[in-house]
């Protein structure tokens, strides 16, 4: 298969582009995904520390205690909070 003229400018363009991003993202550092705890490490709770954690979590909420609070220190996003009932 033949390539015209304008076909193969264009193709060039295009590589070049591509070259110039390659060597962007390799001088600009890699961005840090942050995790929930900050660890970067997931914990797996069980049955019974899950059940116990959402007693607590109903109790403190009927209390008034913000959600934000509940999230950082049990380690889960607002969301998960806001879904228990």
């Amino acid at each position: 298969m033949y390539l015209t003229k304008r076909q193969t400018s264009n193709l060039k363009k295009i590589i070049a582009t591509a070259q110039k991003l390659l060597d962007q993202a390799a001088k600009a550092p890699a961005p840090v995904k942050a995790s929930k705890s900050g660890k970067g490490k997931r914990n797996r709770r069980t049955a019974v520390e899950a059940k116990k954690m959402r007693a607590e979590i109903l109790a403190q909420r009927k209390k008034g205690v913000p959600v934000t609070k509940l999230a950082e220190r049990y380690n889960v996003s607002t969301a998960y909070i806001y879904m228990i009932k």
